[in-house]
This record gives C-alpha cells, sequence and structure tokens, in this order.
C-alpha cells in the first residue's frame, strides 16, 4: 500500500460519518514548530488516522504518529537521534463530552471557524509532548568528557558564614 501525503484540515463530522482512515505522512518540511524545538526533523511523520463515531455519538479521531528527530544530548553535548512516536484519541464534540462525564477519556480537538481540524497541527502537538523531558543518549553511549566527569562541578562557598554576624551579636 502506498503512502499518500495526509490532509492539512479535514472535517472530523463528515470524516466520521464516513469512517475515513488515512495512512500517510505528513512532509517534514511542515513540521516547522516542531523544528522549532529540536535541532533536525529528520524524516517525514508517519500518521495513521481514523475517523469514527462511538456508541455515545461522539465523533472521534483516533491515530498515532512518528517522526526522527535530531536534538543535543544533555548530558555530553553531543548530537542525540530520537524516534517520537504519539498514540492520540479526540474528540470534536467538546460539549457532549462534558455533559456525559467523559472528559477524562477523550483529548479535545480544536476546530477553526469552519468547523474543520487542522491535522498537522494537532500531529505536531503530540509529537513535540511525546518529546522525553530531558534529552540524553542511552546509559553508556555518551563518550565521557575530559576531567570524567559530565557537567560542571559546583566548588564550595568559602565566604565567610553570613549568620556569623549574629553569633558576634549575641556574645555582647
Amino acid at each position: 500500500m502506498q503512502k499518500v501525503k495526509i490532509p492539512h484540515k479535514v472535517d472530523p463530522v463528515r470524516a466520521a460519518a464516513k469512517k475515513l482512515d488515512y495512512d500517510g505522512y505528513i512532509p517534514r518540511d511542515k513540521l516547522e514548530r516542531l523544528a522549532g524545538v529540536v535541532e533536525t526533523v529528520l524524516s517525514d511523520a508517519e500518521v495513521r488516522l481514523s475517523f469514527s463515531v462511538d456508541l455515545q455519538g461522539l465523533t472521534v479521531i483516533e491515530g498515532s504518529a512518528g517522526a526522527a528527530v535530531k536534538c543535543e544530548c544533555q548530558r555530553c553535548g553531543d548530537p542525540c537521534e530520537l524516534g517520537l512516536s504519539a498514540d492520540f484519541h479526540y474528540t470534536a464534540d467538546e460539549k457532549k463530552a462534558r455533559d456525559l462525564g467523559l472528559e477524562d477519556d477523550y483529548d479535545f480537538a480544536d476546530l477553526d471557524e469552519f468547523g474543520e481540524l487542522d491535522i498537522y497541527n494537532l500531529v505536531e502537538d503530540e509529537l513535540m509532548l511525546s518529546l522525553p523531558m530531558v534529552i540524553m543518549h542511552p546509559e553508556g553511549e555518551c563518550e565521557m568528557p575530559e576531567g570524567g566527569v559530565y557537567g560542571k562541578i559546583v566548588t564550595e562557598n568559602t565566604e565567610s558564614n553570613p549568620f556569623a554576624v549574629l553569633g558576634k551579636l549575641k556574645k555582647s
């Protein structure tokens, strides 16, 4: 099966009524916000999307996305390649989901003034959220810097104790 370029915007209500599935990619040059938080986006984002209507009548958008990026290792400072992946579960019916008490089961998709979903922004948000808090190579892959330690060593403060003045006042 050939991968096709994912459409930029989709009407989720119509797509769910037709039970559309997308299996394709988003070109890496369209992932501008992701490129702003990493050094380089190495690959197109591989995306799978499914639109459906669940048993409560909610419009549901389910899918997964993945991309390869290059970041700076925060332990050694060298480039580090990461494979990002994200699974997501959205609904376009926020009010109905809240009324049914399902706000914990779904994330809410932001629709534009025409009722369309910006798939590129949704996928980009999910990929950025999948970035680790601290980016570093797997254990044992970082090159040990000269001196044998990572980062800078903080030396002890050799200044006098700021509370020493209080001790002198107490003695008098």
